[in-house]
């Protein structure tokens, strides 16, 4: 997706560029190579991890009230909404939002401030002004080309229930496949409803359908899809916690809960989900429809809820989500990049590569082009899973096996290993990383490779 800095060959970049001899510390998002904002001090940085891109008068015309604030936002103009929310991300330290709603307005909010929004389109039930409720599924050919070329890189928000979908739905199956072959993340609607959702324009709303656990057959059927639950999964507590304990791959994001929930009810759920031991997958999302006020409350919920560490509070407000969308950080704070000055973080996949469970000899590779101008040295990060022993593990860059460090042998856990490239290993053009499944040691059934990513050094 367009989040992490990418050129399309299969992979995603993220890096620097060079302009007029300075360093200038870029990210390509949903519009192209963008310079991120240099940050100092102040307070924590925010990713709003959902939001919405929304019509100024979505929900009337003067817009209603916040149902909690009861303030009457004043925007009167798109533009005027769009600088609304954007005033709020300046005063909270909101680095990036990522958002959905109408593609035509998605396209405005896009436009008016390059680099701070990752957009998607919201389907397939919808509100559009004003209060008007209609259903529609986007052409999925119209869709890639929007993901391909970093237009949009968000699927959904998929609001399947308001549709009275469930979400193995055979209409929604074609979505969740782009989004697997793509690597395009999925925020899927969970939960509740508006009171009286039926009667309110949603004829076919069911509160059952919102139940996260009914994303299993999904998540089996597509095993790499990068998918959150909105909203929590709010009632559905201990559902959610069960899917996101048996599916590992699975995030959960508060937004909405966060301001609309009483103190102590939405305290009592966060709480329930760190207990889980859940911390490091729980996202922080406004859902900021045309109510920017809304924000410091979501953010102000988090920020004073007394059971989280000051690490904990981070991980939800920014690192989950780092981790998630495939950000880097370094990047998103105008921090120098892993790669130096001048220098390049090249991604080369965006789901696992699994060789597990698997038989010896099995082989997967990744292919991905690669600028070498000006490149002095090289390394390749690895993110291997439950690799047992180096004997296991055969990697190779363009045919030549390049040996794994002991530091990255665990039983079932993450290791993270740097490994210099001799000169002159990678070339110009397209460059292939493959990893063989050599010996099961000790009975092994394989292993898997987390994250994978070049470091091009200038």
């Amino acid at each position: 997706m367009g989040i992490l800095a990418s050129k399309r060959a299969g992979v995603a970049l993220a890096g620097l560029l060079v302009l007029g001899g300075l360093a200038v510390v870029a990210i390509l998002m949903v519009t192209g190579r963008l310079p991120v904002p240099m940050r100092s001090g102040g307070p924590r940085p925010v990713i709003d991890a959902h939001m919405h891109m929304y019509q100024w008068n979505k929900y009337g015309d003067p817009p209603e009230p916040n149902l909690i604030s009861h303030a009457v936002p004043e925007a009167r103009t798109d533009e005027e909404a769009i600088d609304a929310y954007l005033a709020e991300m300046e005063r909270h330290n909101i680095v990036l939002a990522v958002g959905s709603g109408e593609l035509p307005t998605v396209g405005k909010w896009l436009d008016r401030a390059p680099g701070k929004f990752v957009g998607g389109i919201e389907f397939p039930r919808f509100t559009t002004p004003v209060y008007q409720r209609r259903t529609g599924y986007p052409e999925l050919e119209e869709l890639r080309a929007l993901y391909e070329s970093d237009r949009l890189g968000l699927m959904g928000e998929i609001s399947a229930q308001y549709a009275g979908l469930a979400p193995d739905d055979p209409r929604l199956d074609p979505y969740f496949a782009l989004a697997a072959e793509l690597g395009i993340p999925v925020s899927f609607h969970s939960g509740f409803g508006p009171p009286m959702s039926p009667y309110r324009g949603d004829p076919d709303f069911r509160m059952r359908l919102g139940n996260p656990l009914l994303l299993e057959d999904v998540l089996v059927k597509y095993p790499h899809l990068r998918l959150y639950v909105a909203h929590g999964g709010y009632p559905y507590l201990e559902e959610t916690i069960a899917l996101m304990m048996q599916y590992q791959q699975v995030y959960v994001d508060i937004s909405a809960i966060d301001w609309l929930m009483t103190r102590p009810d939405f305290h009592a759920y966060l709480e329930r989900l760190i207990q889980a031991r859940l911390g490091n997958r729980i996202l922080f999302g406004t859902d900021q429809m045309v109510w920017p006020d809304a924000v410091g409350m979501a953010i102000d919920a988090v920020e004073s809820a007394d059971f989280l560490s000051e690490n904990q509070k981070r991980a939800i407000f920014f690192d989950n989500a780092v981790d998630f969308f495939l950000l880097d950080a370094d990047v998103l704070m105008g921090r120098e990049s892993a790669a130096g000055p001048g220098g390049e973080v090249v991604r080369l996949i965006h789901a696992p590569i699994e060789l597990r469970p698997r038989k010896p000899g099995a082989y997967e590779e990744v292919s991905v082009d690669l600028p070498l101008d000006g490149v002095t040295s090289a390394a390749i990060v690895v993110n291997g899973f439950d690799i047992d022993a180096v004997e296991e593990t055969v990697m190779t860059v363009n045919g030549t096996e390049i040996p794994l460090p002991p530091e990255i042998v665990s039983d079932l856990q993450e290791r993270i290993v740097t490994i210099e490239l001799p000169q002159g290993l990678l070339k110009e053009g397209e460059n292939t990383v493959g990893f063989l499944f050599a010996e099961a040691v000790g009975g092994t059934t394989g292993f898997a490779i987390h994250d994978l990513r070049i470091l091009l050094r200038k």
